[in-house]
């Protein structure tokens, strides 16, 4: 019995056999490898690597951007990064944006999650406007004075939210990294590739929106950061087990990647 092509398996089909001028047959049987060439020497797994359970809580959050907090202006819009897929997201908005409207009040333009801490243990003058912002989880905001142009003079300062998970990292290379230990659990990827006896043997993997940030960023967006140094195709070699030879990475929806030909990377795009 041949199972069902998942929609994401389809769409990783259709790119390699596009990038390679080839043309691969669903070859899933049993559990064995997604795809392989008429002639079995082209065989292809798809796979992903995503936290998952994060799309209740930025449903939350959209839904309490949507309320917003009406009597609660704010002089500029304020950029808040907090991690992703922490409870309460649903009153998000309600609880962060009256604090930001009372560090402005005081002159402040910038909370750091560490330094409020140790503000607020030691009972510094902001330790409760502070409070409240550690206990939404925000773990960094900045004020961001802009023009307001002429032909929009209704403009209504916002707080837009940056969320994320994993920590940070300092380039490609890194994310790289993180990406394959994520894939060493994943142990029945290269042994269905290896049971093929295909010559070449490749790894299709999808990050998302649900993957940890450390991995995706490179990948989930276009410019600023897609441009900024650091963040273009990895400039090392994958380490990658011997059953594997060809190497793929895409964001579903960016639809920014990378592909490893044995040899060296290439930036993959819509485009």
């Amino acid at each position: 019995m041949v199972n069902q092509e998942r929609p994401n398996e389809l769409v990783a089909k259709q790119i390699v056999e596009e990038r390679l001028g080839v043309e691969l047959e669903h070859a899933d049987t049993h559990g064995g490898v997604d795809y392989k060439s008429a002639d079995g020497k082209i065989a292809l797994e798809v796979t992903a690597v995503t936290q998952g359970g994060n799309k209740g809580a930025r449903d939350a959050l959209k839904k309490s951007v949507k309320k917003g907090v009406p009597g609660v202006d704010l002089a500029t819009c304020w950029l808040v990064f907090a991690p992703e897929g922490q409870a309460n997201m649903k009153t998000f908005i309600q609880r962060v944006q009256p604090a930001l409207a009372e560090l402005e009040r005081v002159g402040e333009s910038y909370f750091r999650r560490e330094r409020a801490a140790i503000h607020t243990i030691e009972g510094g003058p902001l330790a409760e406007i502070y409070r409240t912002l550690l206990n939404a989880g925000v773990e960094m905001a900045s004020s961001a004075p802009h023009e307001v142009k002429s032909d929009a003079p209704s403009h209504v300062h916002q707080v837009l939210v940056s969320t994320g998970s994993g920590g940070s990292v300092s380039g490609s290379d890194e994310s790289l990294e993180r990406l394959l230990d994520a894939l060493s659990d994943k142990i029945d990827n290269p042994q269905k590739l290896a049971a093929t006896g295909a010559v070449q043997r490749h790894l299709f993997v999808w990050v998302n929106d649900d993957t940890w940030h450390n991995i995706a960023r490179p990948l989930s967006r276009t410019s600023p950061s897609w441009a900024d140094e650091g963040w273009g195709a990895p400039s090392v070699a994958p380490t990658l087990d011997p059953a594997i030879t060809h190497f793929w990475v895409m964001h579903e929806r960016s639809r920014l990647g990378w592909f490893w030909d044995g040899k060296t990377w290439s930036a993959l795009s819509p485009e």
